[in-house]
């Protein structure tokens, strides 16, 4: 009686075709996070100094807000900086540029970034503790390097720029500081307490409580407005 013969081994097309797939979309994928990286790095050194890839410094982030239409007058730039995380305002590093560029999402070409950027804003100002983190982020982020507090210059602009839309009260306490002149500067107290001081407050001052723990600028504005009262 001859020997039987060892059945032929199945090859299981449910796991090998499966696996091919995988391993064909892991490379796809690897390939286009290559691609986008490129594009991106080569969209970021439009933007650097020759001397320097690693940063693009004041003038390389003008002609990059220029390019993607956003006002240097507007909340754009101070959203910008705030979604990258960014240190240092006028300044964007390579690991911050990447930190937001999506290969899914954002493309030079085709101004998705642009509109991404517009979504960010919204999204922030439509959500309160967002709006608060934004806020107090641009204390440190706007303020000259190296420095505790912040210019007046810049703290009225800011102000006027991200407070004043959402706040009327904001617009007499910028003529406050710009025609009385009470301080030189703004420092972190001064600056967080504003918020909160918009909240509380409103534009005809009714409930506002001089016994308060204020910071002592915010009651000197209110004698000065109560005077034209």
């Amino acid at each position: 009686m001859p020997p039987k013969r060892k059945a032929a081994t199945t090859i299981n097309e449910t796991v090998i075709v499966p696996r091919r797939l995988k391993i064909a979309k892991k490379k796809q994928t690897t390939a286009l996070a290559k691609t986008f990286n490129e594009k991106s790095k080569h969209w970021f050194e439009k933007y650097t100094d020759a001397d320097n890839r690693e940063l693009i410094g004041p003038d390389g982030c003008q002609a990059f807000f220029n390019d993607i239409g956003v006002s240097l007058e507007s909340a754009l730039p101070l959203v910008i900086g705030y979604k990258m995380k960014s240190i240092r305002m006028g300044y964007i590093t390579w690991e911050e540029w990447l930190s937001v560029m999506k290969p899914e999402l954002y493309f030079e070409e085709d101004g998705r970034f642009a509109l991404a950027v517009l979504e960010w804003e919204r999204s922030i100002m439509s959500n309160e503790e967002e709006y608060k983190q934004f806020y107090l982020f641009s204390f440190n982020y706007a303020k000259s390097n190296g420095q505790k507090s912040m210019d007046i210059e810049t703290a009225t602009a800011i102000w006027h720029i991200i407070l004043e839309k959402k706040y009327p009260i904001v617009k007499s306490f910028i003529e406050f500081v710009q025609v009385v002149k009470p301080v030189q500067v703004i420092n972190k107290d001064q600056w967080s307490s504003m918020l909160d001081f918009c909240k509380a407050v409103p534009e005809d001052l009714q409930n506002y409580d001089s016994t308060s723990s204020w910071p002592v600028l915010f009651d000197d504005y209110v004698e000065w407005r109560q005077q034209s009262l």
